[in-house]
């Protein structure tokens, strides 16, 4: 059975536990695509959406409702951004926007 929970805490956790790999997470509007966050011994490198990547997906991210996640243990991202933001950063802004996921 899936458990709601904060974007931003399961990010927090994901981050704790130094985790190389991928967290998708469904879009309950209609979409064939996931966000998609990639994080390399905790920390996170790259963020997409289609074709909306990094900095550009944390300023829409607000515009859609989350469903579920999975996450892929040492998946890889094929690149990431120079002026990519940190972490801390990331996470600050997801716990002032209260996102849910569903997490099995």
């Amino acid at each position: 059975m899936a458990t709601e929970k904060l974007l931003a805490d399961l990010l927090q956790e994901h981050r704790a536990a130094r985790n190389t790999g991928a967290l998708y997470i469904s879009v309950q509007e209609t979409s064939e695509n996931l966000v998609r966050f990639y994080f390399k011994e905790g920390e996170l490198y790259h963020l997409s959406y289609g074709p909306v990547k990094d900095r550009e997906l944390l300023d829409i991210l607000d515009c859609y409702h989350l469903g579920k996640t999975v996450y892929f243990d040492g998946l890889t991202a094929p690149n990431s951004a120079s002026d990519f933001p940190r972490t801390d950063v990331i996470i600050a802004k997801l716990i002032k926007s209260g996102k849910r996921v569903l997490v099995e």
